[in-house]
């Protein structure tokens, strides 16, 4: 577990806020739980946040309580309501979520049997993302990506649709339309990471053919995106242009064709300037912009295109140096549409966190 402090005790006033809340963001890698103080309706504050990995939770309600427990003896703050997003469907009465790409389950019910909390909520996570982008400093918290046409002009609300695509452990998807009464968006779950990979070209039919007989369980299904476009996507692609034997070995590729699972990913990560890790994060690329491309044509978000960016945070220059940008403008018809979108790299990674807060204040009544 690491513990990041952000209202340090003697910082800490607990009349500063109406009531507090703790809420979790589970994913197939890391699990993230904090305590937040709310102030408003439209004002909460992180007080600590912890993280985990996510293969080392017993049970989530174990580290529901130890938060609990930290909160009301060095804060004096007692909580008994909570707000969790995890990485997979949710049930139809949001008691249930088995993770898609981990052994783990989020139960309701056993939460409160086995805690002091008396009211759980549960959501998809990118359904929990779609409920924080409206709480984005969008002068700090996002960076604007320069569209390649010149027709496109910074919108000046989010009065509009917007939309969250991310790739992490596995690939998010989520569309949220604004509810004019209460002024937020309201995103809706999404499998949208589960549609079909298209190949578009003679070597991107022969990588279908690589994922249909090297990582599919059933051949004769067609791969999902998820198969290129996640972190274990990335090693697919990358084992798929060592197959082929595409570009010269390397002492690296020597190297990483050893490892495995998350050492194989981080090293590929780590060595861009190898051309088949270069060729392998170019790929990615590529059809990163595509499925932006999909999403963003699907929602018609003209406020906004968001991309969560997680780990990819540190190779922002892949999004920025147009590549992403001319793909995604890219298209048969309705490039004018596409050049009117804005897209956005997300920087806060509490977007989720923050996005199960304004659940908890705007929409379930736990409070």
């Amino acid at each position: 577990m690491e513990q990041q402090i952000y209202i340090n005790k003697k910082d800490f006033r607990k009349t500063d806020y109406e009531r507090f809340v703790i809420v979790g963001d589970v994913g197939g890698e890391h699990t993230y739980v904090a305590v937040m103080g709310i102030k408003s309706s439209i004002s909460y504050a992180i007080i600590f946040k912890r993280m985990f990995l996510t293969k080392e939770i017993p049970k989530i309600y174990d580290i529901l309580n130890d938060a609990l427990a930290f909160a009301y003896n060095d804060y004096g703050v007692e909580i008994g309501r909570a707000v969790i997003a995890a990485a997979g469907p949710v049930s139809r009465k949001r008691g249930y979520i088995k993770l898609t790409n981990i052994d783990l389950e989020v139960n309701a019910q056993e939460i409160l049997d086995h805690s002091m909390m008396h009211k759980v909520m549960l959501l998809n996570d990118f359904e929990a993302i779609g409920y924080g982008l409206d709480t984005l400093d969008m002068n700090k918290d996002v960076v604007l990506l320069e569209h390649i046409g010149e027709d496109f002009t910074t919108p000046k609300d989010m009065s509009n649709t917007v939309a969250a695509i991310g790739a992490g452990n596995g690939l998010g998807m989520s569309i949220a339309y604004l509810d004019k009464t209460r002024h937020i968006h309201i995103p809706l779950p999404s499998e949208g990471g589960h549609m079909n990979f298209a190949p578009q070209s003679a070597s991107e039919f022969e990588l279908l053919q690589y994922l249909k007989d090297n990582v599919l369980v059933r051949r004769h299904a067609h791969p999902e995106l998820e198969r290129v476009l996640c972190g274990k996507g990335l090693v697919n692609i990358y084992n798929f242009l060592r197959s082929k034997k595409f570009y010269e070995e390397t002492q690296i590729t020597q190297r990483i064709d050893k490892l495995e699972g998350n050492e194989k990913l981080l090293a590929i990560e780590s060595n861009v300037n190898d051309i088949t890790c270069k060729k392998t994060m170019e790929l990615f690329i590529l059809f990163y912009a595509r499925a932006a491309r999909n999403l963003a044509l699907i929602s018609e978000c003209y406020s906004g295109l968001f991309i969560v960016a997680g780990r990819m945070i540190k190779y922002s220059e892949y999004f920025n140096d147009k590549t992403f940008m001319q793909e995604f403008e890219l298209h048969d018809q309705r490039t004018d549409v596409l050049r009117k979108i804005p897209v956005y790299l997300i920087k806060n990674n509490d977007v989720g966190l923050y996005g199960c807060c304004n659940v908890a204040v705007n929409f379930y009544n736990l409070m």
